[in-house]
């Protein structure tokens, strides 16, 4: 039986590592086969033709590697617009903070930490320091000078990771300037919410606005919510559209025409196709009588006011009512806020939610998620446990785990490093279909708002669960008699085992890793959509929708991301080898990532990267917790000049509050002057572009998209066939 719990840790190392580069290896030759077989799944963008994206697809067996590298980034800026530049820019940043900090760590802090002197001062009852963990903080002995080292390396620390911030913050500023300059038309137009009802008509409301900005309205739209009705008969009218489509393929593919019955299995046949034409004839009639009764209620005086937007002939126009305060009950009333792009909009919300609603949904759904926090913080305890049996078989009630740990090395590396952390993370990933549900309903009126959202609170969920609970409950769980019968003792207990957590969060990196390269190959995905092509998808429309690849998902996509920097940041100093983890970690999702924005993923909406400011106040919080866990670290390590690092906490606080007030305020709503470039060249590429591929609408592909889907053209079917004489014809 392994005693030490050192060695126990060391074997789950290796098990993880050994698992995770088979797992890797094997995935990747496995892609780099499939690719070329399945094309149009895997270069999505390039064989459906999608404008921009020209670049030929990699052939070579590795060559993709090779030429993801080298595609030229302001391509990417060009087809998936600013929210997928600035996605890419800081995964970069990321993986030059984490290779920087492995060298300087590697210089430092591994011959440092090597040279410590623990073993010699320890008790005798304490297992000795091996391993890896001779070159983690956990081999220096309390009270050492060595400490120093540490305590430089955190001024070094923060002053390189501000720097790659900072500096990126910058550049998303001056190109969110550019942005708002161009000819997008959502830069023209502005949202309105809790419009006063004596103001809730096109009328009025062009009127109100033609005494501050003469002749300056473009379009004018107000949001109304008895549209409910409608969209249910819409609805209801695109399923038999789809109903007919496949009837007319079946009778294409068999030259006989499809039999229904009335009633389920029972009733009379009918034939298919003239009876789905008649519906989709009915639900049209009764959709435009519907549409007529609405425009007629429109007409009157609204009793209770509602939303609505509003387009300008000139962009510093609507930076203008964005920005200006026009009415004595705001926020509550005339709300303003920059629109999104048409493809951006959540008309559901923009209809329905005004500025109270959306405070009292706002306060439940913190509620929800306040709790929701701690309920699931249950089962990461117990999922913590198993990922140090060493302390679990302590537990009375968890002593058959020594008959584990006796059994098999391999086996005791492989509960304890690979199968928690695998369970945490694809229990961690159950959270994303609640979070985004609950940030629909929090009634925000664009999507790419709802997905910023969710970057927030499953960032807050795993920073609290797996950074906080998962470590916080694996190193106290074996230790709970202790800890009631001597509560004094807890504190130099967490000094002894939190440099050893270092190493248990490695396991966790190694396995986000593989779970990131192998994002590349979506192998679930691949075998879905083959099945829906060979026994599902027949149509046209339903053969477009099955190849279709779906859109980056930035919000949990960056949350990950910055989990993943927390961790490797707050444990720099104490086990420095997890940076070498954290480098593999964005190398490897910078890659898979612009590939598949390259040639893979269409941008469902363009939000011109407004998720980099809570990107870059999440990274700057990381270099917070940081500093506040060395300086407990230091104080447990009984170094108490390490409470010297308040000082780099204050600093980064001035230069949060800095970079906030210079760059914040000039890349929300851009600048009135519009003379921004620095060449002619710049000036037609960015300003004067009428056309843009990120899914984005410019000013000249403009064709009333603001319009509530409602009262848009109904869909008619893509595959048509003459009716029987007597059954009129769609």
């Amino acid at each position: 039986m392994v005693d030490n719990k050192y060695e126990i840790q060391d074997q789950a190392f290796v098990v993880t590592l050994v698992i995770n580069v088979v797992i890797t290896l094997v995935g990747l030759i496995l892609f780099s086969f499939l690719r070329r077989k399945y094309q149009s799944f895997y270069h999505y963008r390039y064989t459906s033709k999608q404008p921009g994206v020209d670049s030929d697809p990699p052939i070579g067996f590795f060559s993709w590697i090779f030429d993801t590298l080298r595609h030229d980034n302001d391509k990417i800026l060009s087809t998936n617009g600013l929210d997928g530049y600035m996605y890419l820019k800081s995964l970069k940043t990321f993986f030059l903070i984490s290779l920087v900090l492995m060298v300087l760590s590697s210089v430092m802090l591994y011959p440092t930490n090597y040279y410590g002197t623990y073993n010699e001062s320890k008790d005798e009852e304490d297992p000795p320091v091996s391993g890896l963990s001779l070159i983690s903080m956990q081999n220096i002995a309390r009270g050492s000078s060595l400490m120093w080292v540490h305590l430089s390396f955190g001024f070094l620390l923060t002053g390189i990771v501000l720097y790659f911030l900072i500096k990126d913050f910058h550049e998303y500023a001056q190109r969110r300037i550019i942005f708002k300059q161009q000819h997008r038309v959502m830069n023209y137009a502005v949202f309105i919410r809790d419009i006063p009802k004596n103001l809730y008509t096109r009328e009025s409301l062009a009127e109100y606005f033609d005494n501050y900005f003469p002749n300056q309205i473009k379009y004018l739209f107000l949001y109304y919510t008895h549209g409910g009705p409608l969209y249910k008969l819409i609805a209801e009218r695109e399923q038999f559209v789809k109903k007919y489509e496949k009837a007319v393929f079946k009778y294409h593919k068999t030259n006989q025409r499809p039999l229904i019955r009335s009633f389920l299995c029972c009733g009379a046949s009918k034939d298919a196709i003239n009876t789905y034409s008649v519906k989709i004839d009915q639900l049209t009639r009764e959709i435009d009588e519907k549409r007529s009764i609405l425009e007629r209620e429109q007409e009157k005086p609204s009793t209770q006011g509602g939303n609505g937007l509003v387009v300008f002939h000139q962009r510093q126009t609507a930076k203008t009512v964005t920005q200006s305060v026009m009415h004595r009950e705001f926020p509550f009333k005339f709300s303003r806020y920059q629109a999104p792009d048409p493809l951006d909009v959540e008309f559901k919300n923009a209809s329905n939610v005004g500025m109270k609603s959306y405070y009292i949904r706002t306060i439940l759904v913190s509620l929800f998620i306040f709790g929701l926090v701690f309920f699931w913080s249950i089962p990461v305890v117990f999922l913590s446990g198993f990922s140090n049996l060493a302390t679990l078989s302590s537990i009375s009630a968890f002593s058959w785990i020594v008959d584990i740990i006796e059994l098999s090395p391999v086996l005791t590396g492989f509960l304890q490093g690979f199968l928690p952390n695998l369970v945490l993370i694809i229990f961690m990933a159950l959270l994303i279909p609640i979070i985004t549900a609950v940030s629909r309903a929090q009634g925000f009126f664009s999507q790419s708002s709802i997905d910023r959202s969710v970057l927030r609170k499953y960032f807050l969920f795993l920073v609290f669960n797996v950074f906080l609970v998962y470590a916080i409950a694996g190193s106290v769980l074996g230790s709970i008699k202790t800890i009631v019968d001597h509560p004094a003792d807890i504190v130099p207990m967490l000094a002894e085992s939190l440099s050893a957590l270092g190493f248990q969060f490695i396991n966790y990196v190694m396995i986000a890793a593989v779970a990131s390269f192998l994002g590349i190959g979506r192998f679930i995905g691949l075998l879905i959509r083959n099945l829906k092509l060979r026994y599902l998808s027949k149509t046209k429309r339903e053969i477009r929708a099955t190849m279709h690849c779906g859109s980056p998902s930035y919000g949990v996509s960056s949350a990950k991301n910055l989990l993943i920097l927390q961790i490797c940041l707050a444990f720099s100093t104490l086990a420095p080898f997890i940076m070498v983890f954290g480098a593999i970690y964005f190398a490897g999702t910078y890659l898979v990532s612009k590939y598949n924005l390259i040639w893979v993923q269409t941008p469902a909406y363009q939000s011109g990267g407004q998720f980099y400011p809570s990107l870059f106040r999440r990274s700057i919080v990381g270099i917070l917790i940081y500093q506040v866990l060395m300086i407990g670290s230091f104080n447990i390590y009984k170094f108490f000049y390490g409470i010297l690092l308040v000082i780099p906490l204050v600093f980064t606080l001035i230069i949060w509050a800095i970079s906030e007030y210079n760059f914040t305020r000039l890349s929300e709503n851009g600048i009135l002057d519009i003379n921004i470039s620095n060449s002619a060249e710049e000036e037609e590429i960015f300003i004067k572009g009428n056309d843009y591929h990120d899914s984005s609408i410019s000013t000249s592909q403009y064709t009333d998209q603001y319009r509530q889907p409602y009262d848009r053209p109904l869909i008619l079917p893509e595959e048509e066939i003459e009716v029987e004489p007597g059954y009129p014809n769609i």
